[in-house]
């Protein structure tokens, strides 16, 4: 949700001391950083960029999916391709939290397809020029720090989009994990508190 981080930080500077981002993601600008995506993520995000109308109905669909499925079945699929990610669900505490937070947005009696689909759109057909120019700015005069922590095998944020990220926005802290993916934060989060915690 680093989008909504760099929005809060460029509507109140004066209340951000650092930003620390797990499994973080920049501005997609190339057309490569879709197409080096997995299906599934590469599905979603390139639908909301390119084609933002029909998205709400690409989520419908994949949440009746994953309803079909079950959640165990649907993360397998999902992040299949990501060894890293699929042993961190599995993990009996991980699993069990995405399991019960989870019911907020798929359960029996209820979808939050659109309110993702709305979150997706927003986040892939912004402009961030302004909020990372003003980030940049307060991060490179010492103001506010910025930290990254990403997993090598995010299925969404592959090496090489990593390898962007770190020659475009040079200003930001990147520590990497080999071992992690997009769940990064459920297997890292020691990690990521001790960053934290540097900034109370």
């Amino acid at each position: 949700d680093s989008y909504f981080a760099f929005a809060l930080h460029a509507a109140y500077p004066e209340r951000v001391r650092a930003l620390i981002c797990a499994a973080g993601v920049l501005p997609l600008t190339r057309p490569e950083h879709y197409e080096r995506m997995d299906k599934w993520h590469r599905f979603i995000l390139a639908g909301a960029r390119y084609t933002p109308h029909l998205l709400p109905f690409m989520v419908k669909a994949g949440f009746a999916l994953a309803h079909r499925l079950g959640k165990r079945g649907f993360i397998h699929a999902v992040y299949g391709k990501s060894s890293a990610d699929v042993e961190t669900f599995e993990i009996p505490e991980v699993f069990e939290a995405m399991v019960c937070g989870s019911e907020v947005c798929l359960s029996d009696t209820h979808s939050a397809h659109d309110a993702f689909s709305r979150e997706v759109i927003a986040h892939e057909t912004a402009d961030w020029t302004e909020e990372l120019a003003a980030l940049r700015v307060a991060c490179e005069s010492g103001d506010v720090a910025v930290h990254f922590f990403n997993g090598l095998q995010d299925p969404q944020v592959p090496p090489a989009t990593l390898a962007d990220f770190r020659r475009d926005y040079a200003w930001v802290d990147f520590t990497d994990y080999p071992d992690a993916g997009q769940l990064l934060f459920f297997l890292k989060w020691r990690d990521v508190v001790a960053c934290a915690a540097r900034y109370l």
